[in-house]
């Protein structure tokens, strides 16, 4: 994902097999009005890949033709994002036709591609805004993690689909914004997190 909008597929194989004189270019393509933030490719399906960017859309991208890769929208009349910047998008690891996308206004939506529709949206109790990350349970596919690049509360917060009025859980380690957070597919139990504060921790 590139600033101008532009998402780009790339051959390693062919970099690295002609020492860099082949580009390894496959296919470019204008996604977004304004930079990508994120690209997700689906964990399961190696074909599709999210996208989200600072226009406040998301996109999905079916690549199995790499040469000539097709793009939809995961909703026909999507108005959460509307007026933000979309920051970060993740695919459920359960259900692969969920995915799940959050803001600099602090919104988190859940899209189902199947219904092609927004289902869920929510936002923190405290008002905070800019969530930097999100991702989901590994192994329950109705929690998600939420990460916060608020300097004064930063902190990440587990939620429950069955009831998004508050978190079930909320963790608090860094002194300022948290930037980044990954999950451990092999151990559900570990999260990985990293700040303003220089910090990584591991929870």
């Amino acid at each position: 994902g590139l600033q101008e909008g532009v998402v780009s597929l790339w051959d390693p194989y062919k970099i690295v097999n002609s020492r860099g004189a082949d580009s390894g270019l496959i296919h470019s393509v204008a996604v977004h009005q304004g930079s990508v933030n994120c690209v997700e490719f689906h964990p399961m399906k190696p074909n599709l890949l999210a996208t989200c960017g600072a226009d406040g859309e998301v996109n999905i991208l079916n690549v199995e033709n790499p040469a000539s890769p097709e793009s939809y929208k995961p909703s026909n009349n999507a108005k959460t994002h509307e007026g933000s910047e979309v920051l970060k998008c993740a695919w459920n690891r359960k259900v692969p036709h969920i995915l799940g996308s959050c803001s600099n206004k602090g919104t988190t939506v859940v899209w189902d591609l199947k219904q092609r529709k927004e289902v869920i949206s929510f936002q923190d109790p405290a008002n905070r805004l800019r969530c930097s990350d999100v991702l989901w349970n590994p192994e329950k596919p109705t929690q998600l993690l939420v990460a916060y690049d608020d300097d004064r509360q930063p902190s990440m917060q587990m939620w429950d689909l069955r009831n998004v009025k508050y978190p079930f859980k909320e963790t608090a380690g860094h002194s300022k914004g948290i930037l980044g957070v990954a999950w451990n597919v092999m151990d559900p139990n570990l999260i990985l997190s990293c700040g303003k504060d220089n910090r990584v921790i591991c929870w």
